[in-house]
């Protein structure tokens, strides 16, 4: 081993076969407020690194659309320790706001607990920032991309790498070294819902060379990008977090497809990826790709050539649940499986139980601890390569809000919500409004709305941006899915405007205002939709005037203005799809 390395032939030397084991997960930090179960996580179950979010302070629940969440387990409060929340209402109270330069300091504060450990191994901060409506940092004023479908409309891959580096630079800034991105599955047609415009597209070429160039843009700000769904699920409507399914591809087919922007990743020296929780039959039968000794060591290690950190998805996931009767048990078949990083997005019984069956195979031999060291050293590994060991995860927290409002990075924001947004469709010619229309705006209140609630970004941020183009809009805010009640309010308003402007903020958690917006379409009213998606099974292709900003943040509704009223014209995209005019 090189002397580069020696730093983590030190670590390993102190740590216990406990201390290593628990290396192996990734564990969940939410909000705002470091609380004596975050330290036991850090200190007691030395975890590798965190996941982390600033806007729950606990994750324990799934839905499906348009149903009520539920959790996913039915633990007694007498199984949950005593300083850990139990049930909170995380839709009516925030974790405390910070602004960036406290919650940088705060990041640099769990980097400081993990130094007290015996060895020496700072955590991987890592986090989702996808674009869209995907964002766990999303206060105090950060900046705001489309999806990757956005960012990519345009074919220009010196954009996304403009984009992809500014991304990077913000969350460097702040303590973040890992992204949860990009995602490399392949759309191969677009029906394919679980992914959508989280991807770069439909054509393996261009998204393998979109995603060298964000991968280009988030190495240079030292920060490790994480390759996602290994080994592809571009082609299913099925979602992981409730169901099992398995894609049933040839072998041949996904390594010309699926695996092609991995494999050219990987040799570029890609850092991570993340394996999902779909079969794979063509490899194997029995195990999730996340389980799979075949598709993570053999496919993975030995075809692929892939030298970097393999973390699982989240395990707290019901297709993990159903395969193995729980999740701890899945845990452990991924450890075995050749897994480095094993995501628990949880806060509850659930990671201690995981932690405890997974050292317990270790204990008995079940998993060598060999194979445990060697898992270990790789993600140590890494994390010299991008200076974790140089820095201790630790920023200047003094110069991140400086880095985040800075007029270059607001230009970069602009510049990709206009190169993003474009008219799906206007049969009715309703566009461009005209300013003296009367106007009902009808806006959903998005999550990262509530979410952030602040200066920035906050509910009804649309209509003040609408406000500045015309004085002729009136606002109605329904919820996501919208009530009963609140589509007795659309019709009740509409018959004194002449236009609705209705939003369809859309995901894989929501049925959004698809039924409100056909109601409204068959009473003859006159309809423009705003949505982040064009693809047809999210934007019924029988809605005349549709506008599509791949976002639901400020800027990309800046630019949907814009659209509306006829200030600038949309970029033209790379390769035209049906949907595009």
């Amino acid at each position: 081993m090189s002397d580069r390395y020696r730093v983590v032939d030190e670590a390993l030397g102190k740590m216990t076969l406990e201390q290593k084991v628990g290396q192996l997960f990734t564990q969940s930090f939410y909000g705002s407020v470091i609380t004596p179960d975050v330290v036991h996580m850090i200190k007691d179950m030395n975890c590798g690194g965190l996941r982390v979010t600033s806007f729950y302070r606990q994750f324990r629940h799934y839905a499906r659309p348009g149903q009520e969440r539920q959790p996913f387990d039915r633990s007694s409060p007498a199984d949950i320790p005593p300083n850990q929340f139990s049930d909170i209402k995380d839709t009516l109270c925030k974790p405390p706001y910070l602004t960036i330069r406290q919650y940088a300091e705060l990041l640099n504060r769990l980097q400081e607990i993990a130094a007290e450990r015996p060895y020496f191994a700072p955590l991987h901060l890592a986090l989702d920032q996808e674009g869209d409506s995907s964002f766990d940092f999303v206060r105090g004023g950060v900046r705001f991309f489309p999806s990757q479908w956005g960012l990519a409309r345009t074919g220009d891959g010196r954009h996304v790498y403009r984009c992809a580096k500014a991304v990077a630079s913000q969350l460097a800034a702040v303590g973040f070294n890992v992204i949860h991105s990009p995602i490399l599955d392949v759309v191969l047609h677009p029906d394919a819902t679980y992914i959508g415009t989280r991807s770069f597209g439909m054509d393996p070429e261009f998204v393998t060379e979109m995603a060298r160039q964000f991968f280009r843009g988030f190495r240079e700000c030292g920060v490790m990008c994480c390759g996602k769904h290994y080994p592809g699920r571009g082609s299913t409507d099925v979602d992981d977090h409730h169901d099992l399914g398995a894609i049933n591809r040839t072998e041949e087919e996904l390594w010309n497809v699926e695996l092609a922007p991995y494999r050219a990743l990987a040799a570029e020296g890609l850092p991570m990826i993340m394996v999902g929780h779909s079969i794979y039959p063509c490899w194997d039968t029995e195990h999730p790709a996340s389980c799979s000794r075949a598709i993570i060591s053999g496919v993975t290690r030995e075809k692929v050539g892939f030298k970097g950190i393999v973390t699982t998805d989240s395990m707290i996931m019901l297709a993990i649940a159903k395969k193995y009767g729980s999740i701890p048990a899945g845990c452990v078949m991924a450890a075995k499986a050749g897994a480095n990083l094993i995501l628990m997005k949880e806060t509850g019984p659930i990671r201690d139980e995981a932690y405890r069956l997974v050292l317990e195979a270790a204990r008995t031999g079940e998993i060598p601890e060999r194979q445990i060291d060697e898992q270990v050293a790789t993600t140590l590994r890494w994390k010299v390569d991008y200076g974790l060991f140089d820095t201790g995860g630790r920023v200047d927290a003094g110069k991140a809000e400086k880095t985040i409002r800075s007029k270059r990075m607001e230009r970069i924001e602009r510049a990709a919500a206009a190169n993003a947004v474009h008219i799906v469709r206007d049969t009715q010619k309703l566009l461009p409004l005209d300013r003296n229309t009367r106007t009902l705006l009808v806006e959903q209140i998005a999550g990262p709305h509530l979410n952030a609630n602040d200066l920035w970004a906050h509910p009804g941020c649309f209509w003040e941006i609408l406000l500045t183009k015309s004085s002729q809009v009136a606002e109605l805010e329904v919820e996501l899915d919208p009530k009963p009640e609140d589509r007795v309010k659309v019709f009740e308003y509409m018959k004194y405007y002449d236009v609705l402007l209705m939003t369809h903020y859309s995901g894989r958690s929501t049925l959004s205002t698809v039924k409100l917006i056909n109601e409204v379409l068959a009473s003859g009213k006159k309809v423009i939709v705003v949505t982040n998606s064009p693809l047809p099974y999210n934007t019924p292709v029988d809605w005349p005037t549709v506008v599509c900003c791949y976002g639901v943040m400020p800027p990309q509704l800046a630019a949907a203005a814009d659209i509306i009223y006829g200030d600038r014209k949309a970029a033209r995209p790379k390769y035209p799809r049906p949907w595009d005019p």
